[in-house]
């Protein structure tokens, strides 16, 4: 496994119900769970057949095919709620996360752990999980390809508050695994400095959007 999936496989606990992998692809962290021995059910979904059927081949070759349930389903829709305690999404927007977790209602009747890696839109998963009543509980950030990856756990719980700039980066005390927050800073000062200058060029000095964007490089320029 890459750097990425090697992150989010420590951020899983060793123990519990169950564990769901939304969206497997090639079904890494499943097969991992299962060749040590990870006890309770584990369940491995996607949206397509064919990624399913990669997977389903590649747990065959490791020899746990048949400790890997495996469903054809957006999200969590085909999920029991009762076979699983943690939950992992990772490899998809932050906008897509947050409505594969709106249409699982059940989230919020039961003690769940999630464990979430957005590529995109961090700030959004951020905000839904807060404005949810969830509490992020650790966080993560692993540079690796030129991209710099978030990843963070969160269970129902008392969020806090966060500024504009927390809901972009996390809070500093949370990150408990990889890289220099420095890493994430310097990536995200850049791309709102980018996304200043473009509105600059264009004469959107006095829109609320440029000093929504000016207020928060000013924050991260304080973290």
């Amino acid at each position: 496994m890459n750097r990425r999936l090697e992150a989010l496989y420590r951020l899983l606990p060793g123990e519990g119900c169950g564990f769901i992998d939304v969206g497997t692809d090639h079904a890494q962290i499943p097969i991992r769970m299962a060749e040590n021995g990870f006890p309770g059910n584990i369940l491995a979904s996607d949206i397509a057949e064919a990624p399913l059927r990669t997977a389903y081949r590649a747990a065959c070759e490791h020899g746990v095919g048949d400790r890997i349930r495996f469903l054809c389903c957006d999200g969590l829709e085909l999920c029991p709620p009762d076979a699983v305690d943690t939950i992992l999404i990772a490899g998809m927007g932050g906008d897509t996360a947050c409505g594969i977790l709106d249409r699982a209602e059940w989230l919020f009747n039961g003690d769940y752990r999630l464990v979430l890696q957005p590529m995109t839109h961090a700030e959004v998963l951020r905000y839904w999980l807060v404005h949810n009543e969830f509490q992020i509980t650790a966080e993560a950030i692993i540079a690796e390809s030129g991209h710099v990856y978030q990843m963070f756990c969160a269970s129902l719980g008392k969020a806090g508050r966060y500024t504009d700039a927390e809901y972009l980066t996390g809070k500093r005390d949370s990150v408990q695994l990889g890289d220099d927050r420095q890493l994430l800073l310097q990536w995200e000062r850049a791309r709102l400095q980018k996304k200043l200058d473009g509105m600059k060029t264009a004469g959107q000095t006095d829109s609320p959007a440029f000093r929504f964007y000016d207020h928060i490089l000013l924050e991260l320029a304080e973290s």
